[in-house]
């Protein structure tokens, strides 16, 4: 392996990621693994792309074998960035040119795909791919339908590769976990920067995105997150919906403000929810969001390495349940999910038999909504050999804006 100066970790961080990939093939029979996203090709390799985006393209395709063998496949216009962004060393970076310049490269990308492929596994074997649960395979449709009708023909089969990637990537390292807590502590500056910047009756929720895209891009973050930024009632039902040009605090007396999301800082990602009320908030709304606040915590209180997700998501239905919240409880069963380098990573917090392990990362975020408003906290936390540790202490009480 390599150490260009683009390269996000030191070599040892990537030897072990690709000791736990060859591994894990091993346990799993399978003679390899085929990886196209930006997230597992960066996880494995470093490799970033600003084309990551195009649907023209497959900036990398990454071929990992059984036996620690890799190559990855890019255009003849991309081995350049693959190689000052990636540790793979340059006889292992493989590429197709539709020039022809020179005979001996391939000159399509099926090809020079196929032919990684027929060098690293053999026929008859078994190979993983992104095809399951919280991945999307990074190629056009007619591309991917040719990969695998030439698995077929090459006797090779088709494996979900899910739950060998989650495995290792759900549990973070030292140097992964020291960035997770950066970008969360940015993130927490940047509500506090939000909520201070709102005026009632003038600032938009655009505007709020804004102050806080501005702000990341200040604190040094790749980017910000289209964010959830509802005010009012009418906003509510639009979950997961992006800022309007809604003004805050037109809408009616008490109106309750919900942000939810964050920014990414070197490919990693914070996820939080704070909320607020313009004006004085009334008995009603500071006891639902106490109970929402409350259901957090009593999610928090039950994580520790060996309890499965679907205790500690159980423990947070009941409790809102025992509150009458169970008509407004808008994450009942699903009370939070993975972070990292995906904003929503597995495993989620949600019923289901899946392990807490120390060094795993996790978004908790039990909502509820009800005439009054929505009501709710997002905590990022690393489970710990005991317990938890909280990646967001910033404070989580009701706001209050113009009061």
């Amino acid at each position: 392996m390599r150490h260009p100066y683009m390269l996000d970790f030191p070599i040892e961080e990537y030897a072990a990621r690709k000791d736990k990939l060859v591994r894990g093939l091993n346990k799993h029979g399978l003679d390899g693994v085929i990886l196209t996203t930006k997230e597992n090709t960066r996880y494995f390799t470093g490799f970033q792309s600003i084309v990551w985006d195009s649907k023209v393209s497959t900036p990398a395709f990454l071929a990992v074998n059984k036996n620690g063998d890799w190559l990855m496949v890019g255009s003849h216009s991309s081995v350049g960035t693959m190689s000052v962004t990636s540790c793979m060393e340059e006889d292992e970076l493989f590429f197709y040119d539709r020039s022809r310049r020179d005979p001996g490269v391939p000159a399509t990308y099926h090809d020079a795909v196929t032919t990684a492929v027929r060098r690293l596994i053999p026929s008859g074997g078994k190979v993983g791919m992104e095809t399951g649960i919280g991945f999307r395979v990074h190629m056009t449709y007619p591309n991917l339908k040719a990969l695998l009708d030439f698995l077929g023909d090459a006797d090779i089969e088709a494996c979900d590769a899910a739950s060998l990637l989650w495995e290792i990537r759900s549990v973070k390292s030292f140097r992964e976990l020291d960035i997770m807590r950066r970008v969360c502590s940015i993130n927490c500056a940047l509500y506090e920067k939000a909520f201070s910047s709102v005026v009632p009756h003038v600032t938009t929720e655009r505007d709020v995105y804004n102050v806080m895209g501005m702000e990341a891009f200040r604190l040094g973050c790749d980017t910000i997150l289209d964010m959830g930024i509802r005010a009012g009632i009418d906003r509510d039902p639009h979950s997961n919906c992006p800022s309007s040009n809604r003004v805050i605090g037109g809408g009616h007396p008490r109106e309750v403000l919900m942000i939810d999301g964050g920014p990414m800082y070197k490919g990693y990602y914070s996820d939080i929810i704070r909320t607020a009320v313009v004006g004085k908030p009334s008995p009603v709304q500071l006891d639902h969001h106490a109970i929402a606040v409350e259901a957090c915590y009593t999610g928090l209180e039950k994580i520790k390495p060996g309890v499965s997700v679907g205790e500690v998501t159980a423990a947070v239905d009941e409790y809102l349940d025992q509150k009458g919240m169970r008509d407004y409880n808008r994450t009942y069963h699903w009370i939070g999910h993975g972070i990292g380098l995906d904003i929503h990573e597995y495993p989620c917090l949600e019923l289901g038999g899946w392990i807490l392990e120390p060094g795993m990362c996790f978004a908790v975020e039990p909502c509820i909504c009800d005439e009054y408003g929505m009501f709710g906290i997002e905590q990022n936390i690393i489970v710990t050999e005991k317990g938890y540790e909280l990646m967001t202490p910033f404070r989580h009480d009701l706001f209050t804006i113009g009061w």
